[in-house]
């Protein structure tokens, strides 16, 4: 039984104001879900943030400057208008997989292995991106195991498709895993600085079953003493997320399966008057990832909180 059951028995003004809280939690967790599509969009970086808020789409000035950033400092020898653009493009593709850097690097044209490997420390020694290797159960990196890497601020990886025609827009899947992780990462640096700089900071895990963990738990310190981090589970779904949940606590026993989509049915609003609603995020601001039924939950609450 969810607790709020247990509270509204045999009270019946506390069970008016429950109704009325649950209610109010219902609509917060979709302001929620549009602010959270919202940073999938534009990032952190102040500049894409005020775009985003005062146009409804993104500074190309900034995306521009961030191209020419990158191409600096990760590829001083100028081999090309398009380098830093597939760079970033064929990474977005294999965020959420181990990348396999010999695979990787002849299939983006790199000359050789060592080219590629180049780029990548250079990305990473701009803190554009983030190394997650594979760890044990302990939290300690697997030797000789492929890891993930991840862009730092979603605005990167919308980078090729909003400045080169023809390429993917990123998925948002791939992004919240993304932004999940590295969240985490900074975490973890704040608690002891300079785990960033060391790349000793996330990692994910491979169970015997071959299933994996996106985010393993890592030894840290906190004011309670040393203690391990909760490992997570990213998906941008729906539904169908319980057996992801289920590997977690099958594996350690605790965590959390992170499902940031939202279900598109609205609550039913508790009693002839609901409170009133004022959505903070418009979705015209979002992605064409951001789906109509988002839309048809905004007006049906309008519709209930001008009632």
């Amino acid at each position: 039984m969810h607790l709020f059951d247990v509270l509204r028995q045999d009270r019946p003004a506390q069970r008016d104001a429950l109704d009325a809280i649950e209610y109010a939690i219902e609509y917060a967790i979709d302001d929620y879900d549009l602010a959270w599509q919202a940073y999938l969009t534009s990032g952190g970086f102040p500049r894409a943030v005020h775009a985003l808020e005062t146009t409804g789409g993104h500074n190309w000035s900034f995306l521009e400057d961030l191209h020419s950033w990158l191409r600096r400092d990760v590829d001083p020898e100028n081999t090309g208008q398009e380098s830093i653009i597939h760079l970033l493009a064929g990474l977005t593709r294999r965020t959420a997989s181990p990348l396999d850097r010999a695979a990787t690097s002849a299939t983006l044209g790199y000359a050789s292995k060592t080219t590629f490997e180049r780029r990548l420390a250079r990305l990473v020694a701009s803190f554009a991106a983030l190394w997650c290797p594979q760890r044990d159960g302990r939290g300690r990196a697997v030797a000789g195991a492929q890891s993930k890497l991840y862009l730092t601020d979603p605005v990167l990886a919308w980078i090729p498709f909003l400045l080169r025609s023809g390429l993917d827009a990123p998925h948002f899947t791939v992004l919240t895993e993304q932004v999940l992780a590295t969240t985490v990462a900074r975490r973890l640096d704040d608690l002891e600085p300079g785990r960033w700089i060391a790349g000793d900071t996330i990692g994910h895990l491979r169970t015997g079953s071959g299933n994996e963990i996106d985010v393993t738990p890592v030894p840290t310190s906190t004011a309670a003493g040393p203690r391990s981090t909760t490992p997570l589970e990213s998906k941008w779904v729906d539904s169908g997320w319980r057996k992801e949940a289920l590997t977690i606590e099958g594996r350690f026993g605790t965590g959390a399966s992170l499902p940031p989509r939202r279900s598109s049915t609205p609550p039913t609003p508790p009693g002839p008057s609901p409170l009133p609603f004022s959505p903070q995020c418009s979705a015209d601001s979002l992605s064409p990832r951001h789906t109509a039924d988002v839309e048809d939950r905004r007006l049906a609450r309008t519709g209930r909180a001008n009632a």
